[in-house]
């Protein structure tokens, strides 16, 4: 089922996360008080693409074109290392198969547990239904468990020198089965439960989220990191949830809200789809197929990030630069000399094959959308002892490290892809997507949302269709992207082209919901990363 009305619909990646927002919808709760009960339950649907001890943006829009971002992700911590002691920062290589990458977990990884301050933040300006309804499904499923589809399976196993570096992670991530453990990660068709986290959650339901800031939570959290991290309790005490103004761009026949700086994922989107707005009615470009030229602005975007996007992103007013009318016209002149073989410029991005992170969509019957994206990383390798927490390792991915590892100023907030997205026709919200994937993410977004608007494709088709993603010159390709002719426009662009044979969540995992101006929702879940759509 793609379409209804009723009370409101919930896109997630895994149909337990979906049918826990749905379901508070039902009861009569709002899109906030959904997407925080479908949230809390992916931490047990989900477990190592989101989680407790990680960090997230929410972007909440109503029907009166009131919107704001929740940034809820982590911080760079104020502490450094005392002389003579070394981090804890340990090089992980994780395979995937077709290549390896380098992650690194420890002490030193971890930066501020922001998630759960965004939630209880974001409930208490916008929730309707007690908070302790709206966290029910997720205690339950802590509890309960729930059964681990073949997709997470794999996410648990592909991740297992992470699991199982300590014993407290060990403990979470090794069930034990007839009375002892042996070895084996959690498996396909089994329930991962974390009883541990619902205790926690409950203490804080009845405590107050400042027990996890500025209690004995936040001091086991700290101790978890001491000696050899630089999370402190200066840490935990200061502020861990900022509210801003999303990032606004009036784009394909309305106003696209997305996050702002100083993440960079959205400002991206906001590029390229400008670009690619541009680039329709450019005379080089008339009859030129949609892959050309979308090609084309995903190349541009990753030449923002070559040429110092990511150490000018916490500079004021660097917002309005980049899509400032004469550097959108700037690279649109660049594309029609490629497209006229005058400029074969190479651009270089930093590669990220996992992209641990998670993406929920929520519209409910009043109109008010909810867009989050959430992640934990891969994972610091360190669980809270008996409270069920692990902690992320933010520091330690090098993708939203661009700047070097434990480079940024201690406090500031980590610049991030996530670009969690709401599209408005007339102030009202018409289009509420987002995505996994890392750096694959935006153009994940950018593709569904061009397809849509652009092309007038129904949204559960646009998120079927196969997708397109460049690394510099290189273009990986889904299958039944191109034609003869489109390949060989690619070829003479100098396109180093690698054509998939199957659809894969490298491409990201967009869930969407569309309301039009009947109140008519319609929607989809990624098959790519085990989407879901519920209805309530």
């Amino acid at each position: 089922m793609s379409s209804g009305k009723g009370k409101g619909a919930v896109a997630a990646g895994h149909p337990a996360t979906a049918d826990a927002g749905a379901a508070i919808l039902k009861a009569g709760g709002n899109a906030v008080d959904a997407a925080i009960a479908a949230l809390v339950t992916s931490f047990i649907a989900e477990p190592v693409l989101t989680a407790a001890g990680g960090g997230g943006f929410m972007l909440i829009a109503d029907s009166h074109d009131h919107a704001a971002l929740y940034d809820g992700f982590a911080r760079m911590p104020l502490g450094k290392m005392p002389a003579g002691i070394p981090p804890e920062f340990k090089p992980v290589i994780i395979d995937f198969g077709d290549t390896a990458q380098t992650f690194h977990i420890g002490q030193a990884s971890v930066g501020t547990p922001s998630l759960p301050a965004m939630l209880f933040a974001a409930h208490r300006d916008h929730g309707r239904l007690p908070l302790a309804e709206v966290l029910a499904p997720g205690l339950d499923a802590a509890r309960s468990g729930i059964r681990l589809n073949e997709l997470q399976a794999c996410f648990i196993g592909l991740l297992r020198p992470i699991l199982t570096d300590t014993e407290a992670a060990r403990a979470l991530h090794l069930p034990v089965r007839a009375g002892q453990s042996i070895g084996e990660l959690w498996q396909q068709g089994e329930s991962f439960r974390n009883p541990d986290l619902a205790n926690t959650l409950e203490m804080l339901l009845y405590e107050g989220i400042d027990e996890m800031y500025h209690g004995d939570l936040a001091r086991e959290i700290v101790k978890s990191c001491t000696p050899y991290g630089l999370l402190g309790m200066e840490d935990m005490r200061a502020e861990q949830v900022a509210i801003r103004k999303p990032l606004r761009s009036n784009v394909f026949g309305g106003t696209l809200l997305t996050n702002p700086a100083p993440s960079s994922g959205g400002l991206l989107i906001a590029f390229a789809a400008n670009v690619l707005k541009r680039c329709q009615s450019l005379k080089e470009a008339k009859g030129a197929p949609h892959p050309i030229l979308m090609a084309e602005a995903l190349r541009a975007a990753s030449r923002i990030r070559q040429d110092g996007l990511d150490a000018e992103i916490y500079d004021t007013g660097i917002e309005d630069k980049i899509l400032d009318d004469t550097h959108i016209e700037a690279a649109v002149q660049r594309i029609r000399q490629r497209l006229t073989g005058l400029n074969s410029d190479n651009p270089i991005e930093a590669k990220n094959r996992h992209g641990s992170t998670t993406h929920i969509s929520v519209v409910d019957k009043d109109g008010m959308a909810v867009s989050m994206t959430t992640s934990n990383g891969e994972g610091s390798g360190i669980v809270v002892p008996g409270t069920g927490i692990h902690l992320n390792n933010m520091l330690g991915e090098a993708d939203i490290n661009p700047l070097g590892f434990h480079a940024l100023t201690g406090g500031a907030t980590l610049s991030s892809m996530m670009a969690p997205s709401i599209f408005l026709e007339q102030g009202k919200p018409a289009l509420v997507l987002g995505s996994g994937g890392s750096n694959r993410l935006r153009g994940a977004i950018l593709q569904v949302l061009s397809s849509h608007r652009l092309l007038g494709t129904d949204i559960e088709s646009a998120v079927h269709a196969p997708r397109l993603h460049n690394e510099g010159n290189a273009l990986d390709i889904e299958p039944g992207l191109l034609n003869d002719h489109e390949r060989h426009l690619l070829m003479q662009l100098g396109w180093d082209m690698r054509e998939w044979q199957q659809q894969s969540l490298y491409f990201g995992g967009v869930h969407a919901i569309t309301r039009n101006a009947l109140g008519q929702l319609h929607g989809c879940g990624d098959p790519r990363r085990g989407g879901s759509l519920a209805f309530a």
